[in-house]
This record gives C-alpha cells, sequence and structure tokens, in this order.
C-alpha cells in the first residue's frame, strides 16, 4: 500500500472514531453532531473515498457499511462499548433485509438471467453475428458511439434492461472501433436513467407520479393540478437528462472530450482498452474475450509511446479492415436476434399483467376504471404500476429458454454445452451480485428508517431561500443527496413532496415555478443514478461494459460533474429568473456545446 493511500485509510479511520466520539457523548440521535446530523454524512463518503483511495470497492462499501452500523448501533444503545458489540448484527441483519425485498431479488434475479441469456446467444454464435450486422453502420470511433447512442433511445422503457441488453451487442463493436470501454460504459449509463426518467411510458413514471402527487397533496393542490400533467409539463425543464443526452451525441459526433476519459480514448485509439480487473489487452484480445493481458503500470508508457500504431487505418471512419469485412451472416444473427425481440416483447406483456394485477389488487376504483378500455393513459397506469425487476426476470428467463432450444436444436452447441454457457454467465455477475448488495445494504442504512443522510441534507434548505435560487437549489441538493445515497427513487421520495410545497410557499399560484422546481428534483434525482458509485445502475453499466467500477466512475463524474453546471448555470437560474424555456433550452443546449469545443480536444487517430 502506497503512503498516499495509508495516510487516506489513516484519515478516515481518524474521522470515524471521532464521529464515535462526538456521538456518545450525548443523547442518542439528538443535536447536529449525533448520528442524524452530519455524521450521517460519514458512511458513504468513507465508502466513497477509501474506494477511490484504495481502488477496492468491495472492501470500502464493507467499511462504509460497518461505519453505518456503527452509528446505528449508537443511535439505539448510545454507549460505544456496547454499539462496537451490535454493529456486526446490524450490518448482516441489513444485508439479509435487502437482499429478501422482493424488488432487488428481482434485480438480482434479472441480472443473473440475463447474464445467463447473454452467455447462450455469445455460445451459439448469435452475439458476435449480431455485432457484424452493425458494422456497416458503426464503421469507426464516431458511428460506433452514436449507434450505441441511438440504441439507449429506443430501449425507453427500463433502465437496467437498457444498460444490460446495449452492452453485449455493442461492445465488440466499439473494442474493433478502439473506443474504450470507460467511454461505452459512459454512453450505457448515460442513455439509461436519464431517458427513462423523462419517457412517457416507461418503468418510472408511476413512481415519479407517486410522489408528484404526495407533494401537490401535502401543498394543497392535489384538486388543483395533475400530476400527469406536472410531470409532462416538467419535462422541457428537465436540464440535466437532456443535456447529458446531447452532450454523449456531441462529443461522439467531435470525437473530443477531455480529462481522465481523453486519455482513456486515447490509450483505446492506440489499440489498447483496460478490463475490469485494470489490466491492458489488445483490441485484437479483446475481440477473443481475453480477460488477461499488459498490467497498465508496465504497458501504459509503451502503448502512449505508439505500440500498435501501425494499425490506424483498421479503425478510422470509412476506411482500413471496415471496408473489407465480408457480409454478416444473417442467419447465424438470428441466433441472438429472436431471443432478444422475445426479451423485450415479453417484458412488455409482462409489464402489462403484473401492472393490471397491481392495480385490480389495490382496490382504487378510478384506475380500476381507468384501465377497463386500453388507451395511452392506461398502458402508462399500467406500466407504472409494473414490478419491473421481475417482469424482466420472467422476459429474460424466457428468452434463455428459446435461446437454448434454438441453439441445441440447430446444434450449435449441445444441451450440457448450453446449460454449462448459462451457468457460466450467471457466475460472472457474482462480482456485480456482492457489489449491489452491499451498496444496496450501505443505502439502507443511512436512508430515511436508519440514520437519516438524505433528510439532513434536505435541512440546508431555508425559509429565506430568494425565490430565483430555489430550482438550482433543489437541483444541487437532489443531486448531493442522490449521489450520497445512490438512489434517484429514494432521493424524489424525499425531496419532492417537499420541494413542491416549498416552491408553492415561495411563489403562490405559480404553476410554472412549480414546474421547474418539480424538474429540479427528478432531474437532480437522476445525477446520482447516473454518477454515484454506490448507485445499481452505475454497477451494472460498468459490468455490462466489462470496466472497472472506479475507471467507469472516475472517467464520467467530471463530466457529470460539468453537465450539472451547465444545468444550473444556463438552465435553471435563467429560469428561475424568468427567463422563457424556449430561450433557456437552447441556450444551454449552446453551452453544452461550448463546453466540448473549449474544453474538449479531438482524439487524435493515431494518439499522437
Amino acid at each position: 500500500m502506497s503512503s498516499k493511500v495509508r495516510l487516506s485509510f489513516y484519515l478516515l479511520i481518524l474521522l470515524a472514531l471521532i464521529a464515535a466520539t462526538c456521538t456518545s457523548v450525548q443523547a442518542p440521535g439528538a443535536g447536529f453532531w449525533s448520528t442524524s446530523g452530519i455524521w450521517s454524512v460519514l458512511p458513504p463518503l468513507v465508502a466513497i473515498l477509501l474506494a477511490v483511495a484504495t481502488k477496492n470497492v468491495v472492501v470500502s462499501l464493507l467499511i462504509g457499511l460497518f461505519s453505518a452500523a456503527y452509528l446505528m448501533a449508537l443511535q439505539k444503545y448510545g454507549a460505544p462499548g456496547s454499539a462496537a458489540l451490535h454493529t456486526f448484527n446490524i450490518a448482516s441483519a441489513k444485508m439479509l433485509e435487502v437482499v429478501a425485498k422482493p424488488g432487488n431479488a428481482g434485480i438480482l434475479l434479472q441480472c443473473g438471467a440475463i447474464g445467463g441469456l447473454v452467455a447462450l446467444l455469445a455460445a451459439s454464435g448469435g452475439i458476435r453475428a449480431v455485432a457484424e450486422l452493425f458494422v456497416k453502420l458503426a464503421r469507426g470511433p464516431a458511428s460506433s458511439q452514436i449507434v450505441t447512442w441511438i440504441l439507449g433511445i429506443f430501449i425507453f422503457f427500463d433502465d437496467y434492461a437498457n444498460v444490460q441488453i446495449r452492452g453485449p451487442i455493442v461492445r465488440p463493436i466499439t473494442d474493433r472501433n478502439r473506443v474504450s470501454r470507460e467511454k461505452l460504459s459512459f454512453i450505457l449509463d448515460a442513455t439509461a436513467a436519464p431517458i427513462a426518467g423523462i419517457a412517457l411510458i416507461s418503468t418510472w413514471i408511476g413512481t415519479e407520479l407517486t410522489y408528484i402527487e404526495s407533494g401537490l397533496t401535502d401543498a394543497g393542490l392535489d384538486t388543483t393540478y395533475q400530476a400527469y400533467g406536472l410531470f409532462v409539463s416538467s419535462i422541457p425543464y428537465r436540464f440535466y437528462n437532456l443535456l447529458m443526452l446531447a452532450f454523449i451525441l456531441l462529443s461522439a459526433w467531435t470525437l473530443r472530450d477531455f480529462g481522465a476519459m481523453y486519455k482513456a480514448e486515447v490509450l483505446a485509439r492506440k489499440g489498447y482498452l483496460r478490463d475490469m480487473n485494470l489490466n491492458l489487452v489488445t483490441v485484437e484480445e479483446a475481440m477473443n474475450g481475453a480477460s488477461d493481458g499488459l498490467t497498465v503500470d508496465d504497458a501504459t508508457a509503451d502503448a502512449i509511446d505508439g505500440v500498435g500504431a501501425e494499425k490506424d487505418g483498421d479503425y478510422r471512419e470509412g476506411r482500413g479492415v471496415n471496408k473489407k469485412r465480408p457480409t454478416s451472416n444473417l442467419v447465424s444473427a438470428l441466433f441472438a436476434l429472436v431471443p432478444l425481440l422475445v426479451l423485450v416483447f415479453a417484458a412488455f406483456g409482462f409489464f402489462y399483467t403484473s401492472g393490471r394485477a397491481a392495480i385490480l389488487e389495490s382496490g382504487d376504483a378510478g384506475k380500476i376504471a381507468a384501465i377497463e378500455h386500453i388507451s395511452a393513459s392506461s398502458v402508462r397506469d399500467i406500466l407504472g404500476a409494473a414490478d419491473a425487476a421481475i417482469s424482466i426476470f420472467q422476459a429474460a428467463l424466457l428468452a434463455g429458454i428459446v435461446a437454448f432450444i434454438m441453439s441445441v436444436l440447430s446444434k450449435r452447441t449441445s444441451a450440457s454445452e448450453a446449460v454449462g454457457a448459462w451457468l457460466n454467465g450467471v457466475k460472472s455477475l457474482v462480482f456485480t451480485f456482492v457489489i449491489l448488495i452491499l451498496a444496496w445494504s450501505l443505502a439502507s442504512c443511512i436512508g430515511k428508517d436508519g440514520l437519516g443522510t438524505a433528510k439532513f441534507l434536505v435541512g440546508a434548505l431555508s425559509d429565506e431561500t430568494p425565490v430565483f435560487m430555489l430550482p438550482s437549489l433543489i437541483f444541487v441538493l437532489a443531486a448531493i443527496v442522490s449521489f450520497s445515497t445512490g438512489t434517484s427513487y429514494g432521493t424524489m421520495a424525499i425531496i419532492t413532496p417537499l420541494a413542491i410545497p416549498f416552491a408553492n410557499a415561495l411563489a403562490p399560484g405559480d404553476y410554472s415555478y412549480l414546474v421547474v422546481c418539480t424538474s429540479a428534483v427528478l432531474t437532480g434525482a437522476i445525477f446520482g443514478d447516473h454518477s454515484s458509485p454506490i448507485s445499481d445502475t452505475t454497477i451494472l453499466s460498468a459490468t455490462s461494459a466489462r470496466c472497472g467500477l472506479l475507471e467507469h466512475v472516475g472517467t464520467q463524474l467530471e463530466y457529470a460533474l460539468w453537465v450539472g453546471a451547465v444545468a444550473v448555470l444556463f438552465g435553471f437560474l435563467p429560469v428561475g429568473c424568468g427567463l422563457s424555456i424556449k430561450l433557456a433550452l437552447p441556450l444551454a443546449l449552446l453551452a453544452t456545446f461550448a463546453l466540448l469545443m473549449i474544453r474538449g480536444k479531438r482524439v487524435p487517430d493515431s494518439g499522437e
């Protein structure tokens, strides 16, 4: 362990000890310095900083979890010694609790089923054949990124499915065209939650409408405004979502990047990609599925000096080997396309049946009457009430059965080989399962039933906040809460019911102001879902791209911060001052383009 890492570790341990001392000298849960005060921010801070310092996500999350469990024990037992004895019990109980939750269990099953499906599609040769079908569209770094972006827009109905379906399909394409795994995971992540969060029909909308309705009720406006109308009106004001989607497209089109992402892209153009183990592998090794290779420390200098430069023509737009590739085998592609189509259409079918069943069981007469006739609004209500994780798990399982039958009957694999491939696909996600469980456990400890980290952060808002500043402050607060807790839904649940009444109190009867403040919560919550290292979507994006989690977070966080800054400076602040959205949104988009042109540098073809 280097001296810097050791120093960071000791400093964090010292902070934990100070927190224990401060909280133990007063009544449990009381005061600013209590476990429900500023020290409630310590556990996620410990996890994030340790992960950056040590590059060990599992150990960092474990330490964050145990520090949160210790603070919870202090809340309950008061004495430090007694709290220490109960820390392990609380941490282990939280892990059992989060795994037992139907939604989380469904996500684990969904991930495993999709992992097994992808391995089956690879064993049958379908994935490679589908990648070849996209070769004519993706003939270089720019077009392969744009294709990935377009697929993300089309798979708008769920962020988890969006990430897990696209990753295996486009990864061979981006690898071949020398796009870094870091850039691929960024595009996967940044076109998952941002598009699902603004889609008129998605697995998100039911949750978002629930929190909006709660806020309107608390403000006494539930009979004045409709939640769905407020949701639709807020879409043009979702600056972070819209600007991030535009940023990806502009970056791909101009081939401009900056910061850590630029370095990763230069290395990729040289012919080297980082895998999940932080090794460097050549493009050829990556295409052959190699997971080992030169270490980063040994190879980085050689790669930057020009190793592999003689292959530059292989990846340039419209030139080199792409032009000479043989025509794709459509028959082989069907072994992936058919199961994937089954996955998508079956997911919608299971969404519909589970959502309809949930509404019928709810006893809500109004909603039950509304779904008796098929319409856009009834479909929206049904999908919003669906159990997304279980529905996608069922769809992935059905698609896996179809893939198994096709592969075995065509004699591309034997039955035992197909079963082995499926199991290997599930096994490949064990690391992802561990990270998800630890992240969920930490989030549960700092949630509303634990330390109340988000509640403490929300308390930063003041009744004396200037009217024009409130949308910006709400966005920043939602971004901080979601980044710290790793959950957009939890952030929306806490802040939306508070922000809507607060906005109505500052500007009574101003509907447009209410829309802007609502948008600030919903789009600010996306920030953390997109960029937090303890967010499940972030973890799945890194896994799907076969990229190291910290490399994914480290390269995309700078982009998220810059786009968030543009959203505030050129979006929420001008709108808060009264500027029309018809002027503010184009201004923000222009600022995003200017950001890339000024701060970004074009990634050179040969890396010179």
